[in-house]
């Protein structure tokens, strides 16, 4: 299935970090004072503190180098290419985590494992490209931010008293199952779509926007062929990876009519084979938001 999908964040950047160098992870760099007042720190009327995220060819930047635990909301002002995402990451070793990746993804022997391997040392809190907007809820850590197009990585801390702040309601939802499936909680609609992943797996949600007359049988015809299919359309959306255990809430554009939701994370079961390949799609009706 020759479809024009979005490579998630850490894929792509990871590649470059193996190669290259993570100095930039060694010390924060924010644009933006770590003094601020409590109320700003707290998020006014106790909404959500936002915190900005932007790169370019020769950093990425966090706003705050610190602040409390409890629901954050990321806002990618801007990136280094068009196509970036800038993820949130924990990881117990930065550098094996993309190893272990990178080997996910070259589906080759062994591939499985290295997926596997991978979820144990790492977590991802989700992602967006630019003027993209994510709520997550952090615990008290070390987390890094990256850039899908570069090899630099920055870090920040969370620590101190829990925020009493709310993640806001999705308006629709999209849940990975414990079976590697989607369910969603009706149409798809925005402004706002939670995210879920209730399985024991690393998963993305592509968002497709296809014909209304696309069926079941066309998805499946499409995932045996190497040509891009007719009934793709202009527009869509990309939830960036996210890992077991994790709820986000993304501010999306959501197309009319109906939409494929498919992911092509590489299996933690079967060496090369993405989840799409698995059965990991569902076609769903969509509202413009």
């Amino acid at each position: 299935m020759n479809l024009k999908r979005k490579t998630p964040a850490l894929v792509a950047a990871g590649a470059l970090v193996v190669g290259g160098s993570l100095l930039a992870a060694t010390a924060p760099a924010t644009a933006g004072s770590s003094g601020a007042s409590e109320r700003v720190a707290q998020g006014k009327n106790n909404d959500p503190l936002v915190v900005r995220l932007k790169s370019n060819d020769n950093k990425t930047v966090v706003s705050r180098d610190h602040f409390r635990p409890g629901v954050t909301e990321f806002k990618v002002t801007k990136t280094a290419k068009k196509n970036s995402s800038i993820v949130i990451v924990q990881s117990e070793n930065l550098e094996r985590s993309f190893k272990l990746l990178n080997k996910a993804f070259g589906g080759g022997t062994g591939s499985a494992d290295a997926m596997k391997k991978f979820d144990k040392i790492t977590t991802l809190y989700s992602g967006a490209g630019r003027d993209g907007r994510w709520q997550v809820k952090l615990h008290k850590g070390k987390y890094y931010a990256l850039d899908s197009n570069t090899n630099n990585v920055t870090s920040f801390r969370v620590k101190g008293e829990r925020r009493s702040a709310h993640m806001k309601r999705g308006d629709s939802e999209i849940t990975t199952t414990k079976d590697n499936m989607f369910r969603t909680s009706g149409p798809i609609q925005g402004p706002w779509v939670r995210f879920t992943n209730n399985s024991r797996e690393v998963h993305f949600a592509e968002a497709d926007h296809v014909k209304e007359s696309t069926t079941n049988k066309d998805v499946r015809k499409a995932l045996q062929s190497n040509k891009q299919p007719k009934w793709i359309l202009r527009g869509g959306f990309f939830l960036e990876i996210e890992s077991p255990g994790i709820s986000t809430v993304h501010k999306v554009d959501v197309p009319g009519d109906k939409v494929l939701l498919i992911c092509f994370m590489p299996s933690e079961e079967q060496d090369g084979v993405p989840h799409a390949f698995m059965g990991m799609w569902k076609l769903n009706q969509s509202r413009k938001s």
